[in-house]
C-alpha cells in the first residue's frame, strides 16, 4: 500500500515527495523527490498549513438574529 500526498515544494514547486514507509507518520521527515529539499516533519507541515488556512479563511463572527 502506498500513500500519495501532494505538497508543493517551496524550492522547485514539484509535488512529488519521498516517504520512508508506505504510511506517513507525524514524525516522518518529508523530502522532495525532485530536488531533495527537506520540508520538515509531517506534523510541522500540517501545523503550517492550518495556520495559513486560518489567515486566508478567518472564522467569521456569529450572526445576530433579527
Amino acid at each position: 500500500m502506498t500513500v500519495q500526498v501532494e505538497l508543493p515544494c517551496p524550492k522547485c514547486k514539484s509535488t512529488k515527495m519521498k516517504f520512508e514507509r508506505p504510511e506517513i507518520r507525524e514524525t516522518d521527515i518529508i523530502t522532495c523527490a525532485a530536488c531533495g529539499h527537506n520540508l520538515g516533519t509531517m506534523a510541522s507541515i500540517r501545523e503550517r498549513m492550518n495556520k495559513a488556512y486560518q489567515r486566508v479563511n478567518p472564522p467569521s463572527a456569529p450572526r445576530k438574529l433579527q
